[in-house]
């Protein structure tokens, strides 16, 4: 019998285009799919096609409309990339692009004094870039330690009542907003025991949230972010996620196969951060 990283792997290596990984099979290579194929299964041609388009800066960037980039990437990309002075000039672009410093207001309080990322340039510190980026420093340069310190603050900030992560805000027009799986399991990954109390709370409510949001990528991170965490419940994750992939290929998402691969693979142990 095959395991769950054999099939994703598979399924994953069918999908490269030119070198690189799209979002979907008949879409271009993009920063995002293919530094996570490459950190899944140890590609060397994505990391080649990662070296070949890297910008100037250091970043990695995709167009997200007219004059609008997306440099949310290049975290990842920090991590496919390897030791080399690629990767360096990508934590330096992680380092040199956080997000600008938002006014608090009365429909969309938060601290004002926070940054963390975005995902574009010089927008609003969100959930899932400020948890890549967290992760990228804290396990390739630690010594950037008041930008990590900004990205813990905006996920302390974020946190929804109660535990678990939305998209940006908790609270919005006074309402309060709900955590999501899949963005609860990014900040968990991110964080992995950084701040206890946010991510213990958080764990708790994955543990909530997983069996009713089964969509691939859900899945896929939260088995993540339970073997990053030693969780009991990683082979129920684990059974759910390959019904999943047998049932629908995850619908030829790339960056859900890519994800399926590292959570079930080798390539987790390259996500894995240990507090010093």
């Amino acid at each position: 019998m095959t395991t769950l990283f054999e099939r994703a792997a598979v399924h994953l290596r069918e999908r490269r285009v030119e070198g690189g990984f799209g979002p979907s099979p008949e879409l271009a290579p993009e920063p995002e799919p293919t530094g996570l194929a490459a950190i899944a299964l140890d590609d060397v041609d994505a990391v080649a096609w990662l070296s070949d388009h890297q910008r100037a800066d250091g970043g990695f960037e995709i167009l997200a409309g007219p004059a609008v980039t997306n440099d949310a990437a290049t975290a990842t990309a920090a991590v496919a990339l390897g030791p080399g002075a690629a990767r360096e000039r990508a934590l330096d672009h992680v380092v040199a692009h956080r997000a600008r410093l938002t006014p608090t207001n009365p429909e969309a309080p938060h601290d004002p004094d926070t940054r963390g990322w975005g995902w574009t340039a010089d927008s609003f510190g969100w959930v899932e870039p400020t948890s890549r980026a967290v992760l990228a420093l804290q396990l390739l340069r630690p010594s950037a330690a008041a930008e990590i310190r900004d990205g813990l603050s905006v996920l302390a900030d974020r946190e929804c009542p109660g535990g678990g992560w939305n998209y940006g805000n908790s609270i919005v027009y006074d309402t309060l907003l709900p955590p999501y799986a899949q963005t609860t399991a990014s900040a968990l990954i991110g964080l992995q025991g950084a701040l206890a109390d946010p991510f213990a709370r958080g764990m708790t409510t994955l543990t909530r949230l997983w069996s009713a949001e089964r969509g691939g990528l859900s899945l896929a991170m939260t088995l993540a972010a339970f073997r990053l965490g030693g969780r009991p419940e990683v082979p129920e994750v684990e059974r759910a996620l390959s019904d999943e992939l047998r049932r629908t290929d995850l619908l030829g998402d790339v960056v859900a196969l890519a994800w399926t691969a590292i959570a079930a693979g080798p390539g987790l142990e390259r996500l894995r951060w240990v507090a010093p």
